[in-house]
């Protein structure tokens, strides 16, 4: 099998400020392949510990499930930003805390888009702020002991669960599962 994959064809089938998506044909080996893909920005996501210990999330209510999540804090990557500077500043517009930041992975979301999640780390966190109100987003900060962070780990009922398992082992937590 070749490496040589070609984009013949892009077109836009719908668009909206949340979600563009493209039909897209790629040709490899003489044979075309059409596939639907989401379009969509890269994005930070924060997970967050505050000094003593507490991690800091987000009860949001989150439209494809059609319910209120309890999820890490992040969001888009506006231009001229780098995924560190996004992390900062959904840290803080989301929840009002600050911390040291440090970047931990980055990965593709799915096949069948274009978005990719940059996974970040803040440490000795502390409430600097009110968070700040988005006419988008319907939520609240929480703070979560390891214990209660734990149990909503395991649940498995949040969005980003790969960079809460990350938190989860930076916090010394075992990971669901797992012994």
């Amino acid at each position: 099998m070749s490496n040589d994959v070609t984009l013949k064809t892009s077109r836009t089938v719908y668009a909206d400020p949340y979600l563009q998506v493209e039909d897209r044909t790629y040709e490899h080996d003489g044979r075309d392949y059409r596939y639907l893909v989401k379009d969509e920005p890269q994005f930070s996501v924060v997970g967050a510990i505050t000094g003593d210990g507490q991690v800091v999330m987000v009860r949001q209510f989150r439209p494809g499930p059609g319910t209120y999540l309890l999820d890490l804090p992040g969001g888009v990557i506006d231009p001229g930003q780098t995924p560190e500077d996004a992390a900062r500043a959904e840290l803080r517009e989301e929840t009002g805390y600050e911390g040291e930041i440090e970047a931990v992975a980055a990965s593709f979301v799915t096949a069948y888009s274009t978005a990719k999640k940059h996974i970040f780390l803040a440490r000795n966190c502390r409430k600097v702020a009110a968070p700040e109100e988005d006419e988008g987003v319907i939520g609240a900060p929480v703070l979560l002991s390891r214990e209660e962070f734990a149990e909503h780990l395991a649940s498995a009922e949040m969005l980003d669960l790969d960079a809460a398992m990350i938190l989860a082992r930076a916090l010394g937590l075992p990971l669901p599962g797992r012994p």
